[in-house]
């Protein structure tokens, strides 16, 4: 019988007490409402352990991530590649390896490796704190403003030691900074794998981060994501996510309003295709007064792929005058594909404005009849309706170059 899941005293730190919590919990499985879809047989296939010398080299990057100007950190399987990295940025941005700043600053990590110990909802999770050692770490000076986009590139190159990686991000923003973060995350080759990547943000006062999440690694390889964010009063975080490669891709966000009049705006978009399963797991958490939140996600899901869209919005006691909203639209293009949404609320304060929705539906007949009969071919006809309801999300990201690299991933990059 599996224990119950234990709280990791913080007194206790390193890789024994997220291992013991592995050991005491065990791994999720379908009775986890937050893993009931995961193909957990294929997850037992992943080996998880210390970061191992990379034998083979790391391929042009070239077309595999978006072209950015600005800094840029490259971590391939767990450990930072200087080579491909441009460290250096505008006056206001630190970047480092976790390593270093785990050797130099180890107390400004403690939001890192302290902070999620009594949070840790899954093994996975605490796989990621025992091994996740290196990976990036993104801090803004108080009241610096970037303009140009920080990119952090995740390589998963699975070996015959060690398929899958684990890395750990720390974005960190001063007092009424703004920084906009690109994440990607890719692979290499056909053989099984996967990444784990585990990104914890904090947002200060009057600070304001737009952070995009690309997630495009190979069929044969697997991705789960964590991001924890929280966020001062009156500061703004917008989350723009596509999830998009993976055999099962996963993609996780809490997101804590711990101070008075925060904005929280997330957006997202799963595309799949053949047999991929791609999942997303939202959970916004109001626990201060009068913040906003916003959750808009689109689903399009073709030949026999599956979607899954578990999204929540907890109002604490004391959040009064919280306004959420929660918006799911997914799009089914094959009789095969499937799509499993779950909005949820909880309300435990008063003087709220809450409300979720969602639907499923397949492409518009009237639509489609509309085009044929002004002769548009039907195969272009349902191309257009397709993007159309994609681009919904994809034009929500501020960086042309991101926009351009996402509709070369879905197939129009023409418009």
């Amino acid at each position: 019988m599996t224990a119950s899941p234990t709280a990791i005293d913080p007194a206790v730190t390193g890789r024994a007490a997220a291992l013991d919590w592995v050991e005491l919990s065990g791994y999720p499985t379908r009775r986890n409402e937050a893993w009931r879809y995961a193909p957990h047989k294929k997850l037992a296939e992943l080996s998880f352990g210390p970061p191992v010398a990379l034998t083979t080299s790391v391929p042009d990057l070239g077309d595999l991530i978006p072209a950015l100007d600005g800094p840029r950190i490259v971590v391939v399987n767990g450990v930072v590649n200087t080579e491909l990295s441009t460290m250096t940025g505008p006056t206001g941005l630190h970047l480092s390896s976790l390593l270093d700043a785990r050797r130099e600053q180890p107390d400004r990590l403690a939001v890192h490796f302290d902070r999620v110990k009594s949070q840790i909802s899954d093994a996975y999770m605490a796989l990621n704190l025992a091994f996740g050692g290196d990976g990036a770490v993104v801090r803004v000076d108080a009241g610096a403003t970037l303009e140009v986009p920080i990119h952090i590139v995740d390589v998963e190159v699975p070996d015959e030691t060690r398929n899958a990686s684990c890395t750990g991000v720390v974005i960190e923003l001063g007092a009424g900074s703004s920084a906009t973060v690109v994440e990607t995350r890719i692979g290499v080759g056909a053989d099984f794998g996967g990444s784990n990547i585990r990104t914890t943000i904090t947002i200060a006062d009057d600070a304001s981060l737009e952070h995009v999440l690309l997630q495009n690694v190979p069929a044969s390889h697997m991705h789960l994501s964590n991001i924890d964010v929280t966020q001062g009063a009156n500061s703004k975080f917008l989350a723009r996510s596509f999830n998009l490669g993976a055999s099962y891709g996963r993609v996780a966000y809490r997101v804590d309003l711990a101070g008075s009049r925060a904005h929280a705006d997330l957006s997202g978009l799963f595309f799949g295709f053949g047999d991929q399963v791609l999942d997303q797991q939202i959970n916004v958490v109001h626990s201060a007064k009068n913040c906003t939140s916003r959750q808009t996600y689109r689903g399009v899901l073709d030949d026999a792929s599956t979607g899954i869209f578990n999204g929540g919005i907890d109002v604490l006691p004391g959040a009064d005058g919280t306004d959420a909203e929660q918006s799911n639209k997914n799009l089914i293009l094959s009789d095969r594909a499937e799509v499993n949404t779950q909005p949820r609320l909880e309300i435990l304060a008063d003087e709220v404005a809450c409300k979720h929705g969602a639907t499923v539906g397949q492409l518009d007949e009237s639509a489609m009849y509309y085009m044929r009969s002004r002769g548009i071919p039907a195969v272009e006809a349902r191309r257009l309706l397709i993007n159309g309801f994609a681009d919904q999300v994809v034009d929500e990201v501020s960086i042309e170059s991101v926009r351009t690299w996402i509709n070369q991933r879905l197939g129009h990059d023409d418009v």
